[in-house]
Parts: structure tokens; sequence; C-alpha cells
């Protein structure tokens, strides 16, 4: 257990200033990201309204996205902690999927994912169901905070996956963030505000014309909502790398460690 707080101003200043950093650094990389969030954004907006409605097929077809999604940008956030935490620069955009490591991530990237989206999908059952409005938001609020909980004490263990640290696994995450997660909160909060009140803004600017597949408003809108994904991405990969970087130097757990995965350069920093 730690019992230093997380500083988060210095916490918040660390992730911005290197997460400007990295936009130079691993240019490749985050292009990639954009590539493949306006990708998945598009495939979703031509499929048929009535099957993202449809109990089955709009859960399995929300799963098979948030599948994807974890597959095809766990070596973005990957290259961003090691960019952090070990100053390691990857310059190419590759899926190892035979490896190990990359499969842990994944999954643990998926999960949290849909650990997301389930207080939302838990709305839905209530209003299905015909529960009253009072009990299915009062319900909502609770998942919502539940799962926020949840994966604040989780914010350290993809870093350490990245990186190849001792810790991590599922027990060291949660005892390294016991006590911590309002200051976590706080950190992702301040970072992320900004761009999302900016989201909120050009939405409200393009109007309902923005729902029209197709359209130029659409069509702004898809590559402002890849922008803005993608600077959460990678910002958020960023603060949690700090997190994870202030936390392990709180117990004394060194997070520079050797590289050996086929993802990133081969060399350690002393």
């Amino acid at each position: 257990m730690i019992e230093a707080q997380l500083p988060i101003r210095r916490t918040l200043a660390a992730s911005y200033r290197d997460w400007r950093r990295l936009l130079a650094s691993l240019r490749t990389i985050v292009l990639c990201a954009f590539l493949i969030i306006i990708a998945d954004s598009a495939v979703a907006d031509f499929v048929p309204e009535a099957l993202w409605q449809h109990n089955v097929a709009g859960h399995v077809l929300g799963l098979l996205e948030d599948a994807l999604w974890a597959l095809l940008l766990t070596p973005v956030v990957i290259a961003v902690h090691r960019f952090v935490i070990q100053d390691v620069i990857t310059s190419a955009y590759t899926l190892p999927l035979g490896d190990p490591l990359y499969r842990s991530f994944v999954a643990w990237l998926f999960a949290l994912k849909v650990l997301a989206g389930l207080p939302f999908e838990l709305l839905g059952m209530m209003q299905a169901l015909g529960w009253p409005l009072l009990v299915s938001t009062a319900g909502l609020v609770v998942a919502l905070v539940a799962a926020v909980a949840v994966a604040l004490r989780l914010t350290i263990l993809l870093p350490a996956i990245a990186v190849q640290a001792p810790s991590a696994s599922l027990t060291p995450a949660l005892a390294d963030t016991r006590g911590q997660a309002l200051h976590i909160l706080a950190v992702f909060f301040l970072a992320l505000i900004p761009w999302v009140i900016l989201e909120t803004v050009v939405v409200i600017v393009l109007g309902r014309g923005i729902e029209i597949t197709g359209s130029p408003r659409a069509m702004i809108g898809l590559l402002a909502g890849g922008i803005s994904q993608t600077i959460t991405l990678t910002l958020s990969a960023a603060a949690a790398s700090h997190v994870f970087r202030a936390l392990a130097d709180a117990v004394n757990r060194a997070p520079k460690l050797q590289l050996v995965h086929p993802l990133s350069k081969h060399h350690s920093l002393q």
C-alpha cells in the first residue's frame, strides 16, 4: 500500500510534456491510430441502424467493434507507454499476434473498453424492462461510479504490462492504487476535459446534419471525432504512464526495464 498521495499537478504537467514530445517522435504511430479510429467509425456508421438496435445483434456487434478496437490500437498504446516510461521510440506499427505480451495487453484493453460501456448497457436493459426513470437513472449512476472506480484502480496495469514490469498483474495494480483513485481521477479529468469541451462545441456547431451519413457535415464530424479520439487515446496513455511511474517510485519498483519485445527497439535504459 502507498501512503504518499499521487502528485496531481506534477503528474499532469509531465503527461502533457511527454504527450507533446510523442506527437513528433511517434508521428507514424499516432497517424496509424487516427486512421484506425476513422476507419472504425466509418464502418460503424454504415452498419444499418436496425442491427445496432436489435437486442442480440447489437450486443454482438458492439463486442466485435470493441475487440477490433483493442486489437488494432494495442500497438499504439504500448508504443506510448514505452516512450513515456523508457524513452523508447517505436518507428513502425506492427501486429505481433502470436506474442503472449501482446495478447495479454489486448485482453485487458478490451476488458476496460467493455467495462466503460457496461453502465450504458445496463441502462438500456432497465429501459427495455420498463423500469421507472428514477430507478434506471439511479442504476446508471451506481454502475458508472463502480465502473470508473474499477478502471481507475487498473490504470497502472497496462503500462506495467507494456514495459514488462514485475508488478504487471492484477493484485499489485490494485494494491498500488489503493487510496489513490480520486487523485488518479483528477489527473485524467484535468487532462481530458479541455478536449471533451472542444469536441462538444464542434458537435453543437455542426448541428443535426452530422447525423446524416455521407453528408459534408458528417464527414467533418468524422474527421473531428477521429482527431479528438486520437488525442484522448494518446494523452490518456501518457497520463497512465506517469501515474504508473509515480506509484512505482512510491513503492521502489523501478519501471525502466530491459526491452525484449518485438514491438520496440531492443535497448535498455540504465
